[in-house]
């Protein structure tokens, strides 16, 4: 299910076919009322956030609770075909603004839109569409389990070069038949197990691509059709909820085709999780070295 939220638009400036560099998900410090819920027994509402725009650059993304008028930097270089993992949020209105990557807090949004985030509910708030019609959407994501031996899964379109899209698995299920770019299907309930998914261009069918995909027991999943980096289109597969919707910790690494910067990232909940342990770490390994330091002292004391 897609509710629309759209609002003020300006275009953001487009790629001049020089590669940015490669920036990831940003950690920022919470705020108070829009802070991401760490520790709490309170019901959440889960979001997270998608770049859909193949000749869109990178971008920022804050949310602003309307309770408390809070604003955060919530994704920091979110490049086309990025999808950050899940963050648990206070439930309440939010609006949800982009601005490109590095712009200062006070620049003008250059897309902005609202998402009424519910307790207990799921939600991907992104963007999609060319540059010149970018769109702010928010996906209801349904991350209850999926029937015992079966897994459930839904595409997201957002593969410019194929205005729409059949998403056929090989020998199996149709996935998603003349899906128009910037919109998705509803979910599909199929039998677990290892898929030849093929996408392609309904409109050009030499514009396809065939990618296997593994679709675990009890999972749930989009599958995203992108603009591929070299031309033509690509397929990716996320898991969005696994066993008793249990989710996925970090972002999923970005698509990078099209004309968009080339985002290799592994976002915040992967490489920032993996410098938070480095850190901590280093942290432990240098204060036993100082206790260590300080017995050698202490013995040495007449």
């Amino acid at each position: 299910m897609i509710d629309f939220r759209i609002g003020r638009r300006l275009v953001l400036p487009a790629v001049a076919g020089i590669a940015a560099a490669t920036v990831g998900f940003g950690i920022s410090a919470p705020a108070a009322s829009g802070a991401p819920m760490t520790g709490s027994a309170a019901p959440a509402a889960m979001i997270r956030g998608g770049h859909f725009s193949p000749n869109t650059p990178g971008v920022d993304v804050y949310l602003t609770a309307f309770k408390g008028k809070t604003t955060k930097l919530w994704l920091a270089g979110v490049g086309y075909g990025d999808v950050s993992g899940y963050e648990r949020f206070t439930p309440g209105l939010y609006a949800v603004s982009m601005r490109p990557h590095g712009a200062a807090a006070s620049t003008p949004a250059a897309l902005s839109w609202t998402l009424d985030a519910r307790a207990g509910a799921a939600y991907t708030a992104c963007a999609v569409g060319l540059n010149a019609q970018l769109n702010g959407i928010v996906l209801h994501d349904n991350l209850s389990p999926a029937p015992a031996g079966k897994a459930r899964v839904r595409v997201i379109q957002a593969a410019s070069r194929a205005k729409r899209a059949d998403v056929v698995a090989d020998g199996g299920p149709t996935l998603g038949r003349n899906v128009t770019f910037g919109t998705s299907t509803n979910y599909t309930t199929v039998a677990a197990g290892s898929y030849s998914l093929k996408a392609t261009a309904v409109d050009n069918p030499t514009v396809h691509v065939s990618t296997q995909v593994a679709l675990r027991p009890d999972t749930v999943d989009t599958v995203v059709v992108l603009d591929g980096r070299r031309g033509g289109i690509t397929i990716r597969a996320i898991d969005d909820a696994a066993g008793a919707a249990v989710m996925p910790v970090g972002a999923v690494p970005g698509g990078g085709g099209g004309s968009a910067a080339d985002a290799r990232s592994s976002g915040a909940g992967g490489a920032g999780w993996a410098i938070l342990a480095g850190l901590a770490a280093a942290a432990a390994i240098a204060v036993a070295a100082a206790l260590r330091m300080r017995g050698q002292q202490s013995t040495r004391t007449p």
